[in-house]
């Protein structure tokens, strides 16, 4: 579980994007990052899946279970067959349709074919279920599409099917197009296992998750809770995100949870690790999860209380309970309790977060044994240097009267490289470049290394009435150093736009080291404005620093 977090805060400092998704696994020393593609919305294309929403009624079960049971693409279905082909094009009416399964054989790409398109008519209300669920023709499509079922089948047997399939479902189909045109057809608990499915498969197709997120979120049916955390987990794998299909599981989970009926913490548990992974921020599901393990501590497992506080701690969240929460749960985290030294440091740096960590919790992962532990392996990841630093910094500035053990100010790892995304160099540059209007280049310094783990995107020193001094000038009243910190996407939290826990935590450090934050987020500052508007827009947030 815990590896989907295993580079968190290398997407927040450094917004590194890796190409590739690793499985849940608690038992994994480190977690593992990956960049959460924003799912943008697209009008047409919400247009696009209403359309293929189907109406038709729950008594065509037939043609759902075809979709539901077919097998694998076959590759055999890639030979060029004009002639077929055209005949289907063709095709005005049923009969004409189903004249294709005349002959000895037909491939299981052109069955699936009739059927979309019998489908398609059905749900337009061209034609109706009667004309062709009872034909012999059309259930020798159904074998076809079904085939690894023994024995003939009737109508009876074959809708049955679709209560115990396995389901590959739409997944099966080729193209995209295609498959979503099916998911109007089947149940929800299908479309929830086509989910998984696709997710296990890494098959991401945004016209297909889109297609499913409009019929589930529409959907007047109610997941479980197990279906919620799938799909929540299958979500966060295919780094897909939209809003009316989480607000709609979320909604199910509170109900859930209020309800009093969940007696295990592995399924709250899942949830909370692909709320973080997410970083979706739901405020009222995150203190209706805190409440319900305060109530149900006893039977809480030990990863899944890990994960409520790194999730918490990523998503900047402080619930409704956490005088109580934090009191009751925060003497059970322990290092003996995580096992693992990357797990602990993953702890300990979640509590920094949060700001809950004891000088305790600082001295245990900051002294050289603890650090000898983490190193043993060939070498230590980049995401652990980065958490030393981020806890190493707030030894330094943020716990009073911390006497503890400290990172060396010359100690190798403060010198870490961090290399940032594209979306993230693109908004930084152009700030820069527009900055520069305003401030001469040697009074400006970029790309600042703290050695804290985090870099200040730009810094310079400004008088009262915002004139550019030497970086050089010594602090004072008159005399202010501004740190400039651009945001992106992978900055902030869904659901609720928020600073992410890291994003915050580094703008509490700098505070407390003196500086004046001047936050550029992506959705105020466009990289494509003209440069005048964007210099306009600069010189006014800096002069509001300067006056605070």
């Amino acid at each position: 579980m815990f590896k989907f977090y295993n580079k968190m805060v290398l997407q927040q400092s450094i917004a590194v994007t890796l190409n590739r998704l690793t499985p849940f696994n608690w038992h994994a020393a480190a977690f593992a990052s990956a960049g959460i593609a924003e799912a943008k919305n697209n009008t047409e294309e919400e247009k696009q899946a209403q359309a293929r929403r189907p109406s038709v009624e729950k008594g065509s079960s037939i043609v759902k279970t075809v979709f539901a049971s077919i097998q694998l693409h076959d590759s055999s279905d890639d030979i060029q067959t004009p002639f077929t082909d055209s005949k289907l094009l063709k095709a005005q009416t049923v009969n004409e349709l189903l004249t294709i399964t005349d002959g000895t054989g037909i491939s299981r790409k052109h069955a699936l074919q009739v059927v979309s398109i019998l489908s398609t008519w059905t749900s337009s209300g061209k034609i109706q279920l009667s004309e062709f669920d009872s034909d012999p023709r059309f259930l020798k499509l159904c074998k076809v599409l079904t085939r690894g079922t023994t024995g003939s089948k009737s109508n009876k047997q074959v809708a049955a099917l679709s209560k115990h399939d396995d389901l590959s479902t739409v997944l099966s189909v080729a193209a995209d197009e295609e498959a979503a045109k099916l998911v109007g057809s089947i149940t929800l608990s299908q479309m929830i296992k086509v989910l998984t499915t696709l997710s296990l498969r890494k098959r991401r197709s945004v016209l297909l998750l889109r297609t499913l997120a409009y019929n589930i979120a529409g959907s007047s049916e109610q997941m479980n809770i197990k279906q919620c955390a799938d799909l929540f987990y299958s979500i966060a794998t295919l780094n897909f995100y939209d809003e009316n299909l989480f607000e709609k599981a979320a909604d199910n989970v509170i109900s859930i949870l209020q309800q009093d009926i969940v007696k295990k913490s592995a399924v709250v548990g899942s949830i909370l690790t692909s709320m973080g992974l997410l970083k979706y921020r739901n405020p009222v599901l995150l203190d209706a999860i805190s409440h319900w393990i305060i109530k149900n501590t006893a039977v809480c497992r030990p990863q899944d209380i890990f994960s409520l506080f790194m999730s918490l701690g990523v998503l900047n969240y402080v619930p409704s309970n956490s005088d109580h929460l934090f009191k009751v749960l925060v003497p059970q985290l322990t290092q003996e309790e995580a096992g693992k030294p990357a797990i602990w440091l993953e702890v300990v740096w979640s509590l920094i977060l949060l700001n809950q960590a004891s000088h305790a919790h600082v001295m245990s992962v900051l002294n050289d044994t603890f650090i000898d532990k983490l190193a043993e392996k060939p070498s230590i990841s980049t995401s652990a240097i980065l958490k030393l630093l981020n806890i190493d910094g707030a030894a330094h500035y943020l716990l009073t009267d911390y006497s503890g053990p400290k990172i060396a100010q010359n100690h190798n790892i403060r010198q870490t490289c961090l290399q940032i995304s594209r979306e993230k160099a693109q908004i930084t540059n152009s700030v820069i470049d527009a900055l520069k209007n305003l401030i001469p280049e040697s009074y400006l310094r970029n790309s600042v290394n703290t050695g804290l783990g985090f870099y200040i995107d730009a810094e310079c020193v400004l008088d009262k009435n915002c004139n550019p001094l030497p970086l050089n000038e010594t602090i004072g009243a008159d005399r202010i150093r501004v740190a400039v910190l651009t945001y992106d996407y992978h900055d902030v939290c869904k659901g609720k736009m928020e600073l992410t826990g890291i994003t915050a935590f580094h703008e509490r450090l700098l505070e407390a080291m003196g500086y004046q934050i001047v936050s550029i987020p992506f959705t105020d500052f466009k990289v494509t404005e003209k440069i005048v508007k964007k210099v306009q827009y600069l010189e006014n947030r800096l002069k509001q620093a300067v006056q605070q």
